[in-house]
Order: C-alpha cells, then structure tokens, then sequence
C-alpha cells in the first residue's frame, strides 16, 4: 500500500461525508474528527496485511455513508413529518428494503385518511 493510496481513500471518505452531511455541520465536523483520529491512530502501521485491512474497512464506511446514509430534516411543513432526500447515489434498487417508521407516528385507520 502506498502512501498516495492512503491520502485517496482519505480524500474520498471525506468528500462522502461533506456531500452526505451538507447542511449538518455538527454532523460533518464530527465525521472529519472521527476519521482523522482513525487515520492518524494507524498511521504507524508497517504490515501490508494490516494496512489493507483498515483501507478496505475505510472503503466499506465510505460506501456506506454514499449509498445508505440519507438526510431527513424535519419538514416544516406538517408537524412530525421529515423530508427525506435520496440522491441517484442512494441503493434504491438494491434488495435491501427502506423501511422507515417512527414513534412518533400514529398508526392511522383507512377512514381517517
């Protein structure tokens, strides 16, 4: 593993977490603390085996935060209601189902809709 592949990785999973978490700087700057700490916490490391663990660990996060992390501020809109916003990156067509449901939501009769 070369250094220039290190900083890669390092660069892409940042620019994940800025595209995802725009909006929620609480949120991005959390993500960039939380990866630099782990980036420099392995910075040491000199077995090959090690290394490309960590990186495909890093890609494996990288690949979660494009494709399965979703924002959902709350709408203003109706009261206990949030905007989800999926991007074509999201695995919408993958078989993993999104079901989101929240308790704050009232199970609702078909009359009352």
């Amino acid at each position: 593993m070369s250094a220039k592949e290190v900083r890669t990785v390092f660069r892409q999973l940042l620019k994940a977490q800025r595209r995802r978490f725009a909006g929620d700087e609480r949120i991005a700057a959390a993500a960039r603390v939380q990866t630099r700490t782990e980036f420099e916490a392995n910075r040491s490391l000199e077995d090959p085996k090690l290394i490309a663990k960590r990186l495909k660990h890093a890609r494996n996060v990288e690949e979660v935060i494009r494709r399965y992390v979703v924002q959902a501020p709350r709408s203003t809109e109706k009261e206990n209601t949030y905007q989800v916003k999926f991007t074509s990156e999201h695995a919408l067509r993958d078989r993993h189902p999104i079901i989101i449901k929240s308790s704050l939501q009232k199970d609702k009769k078909p009359d009352e809709e």
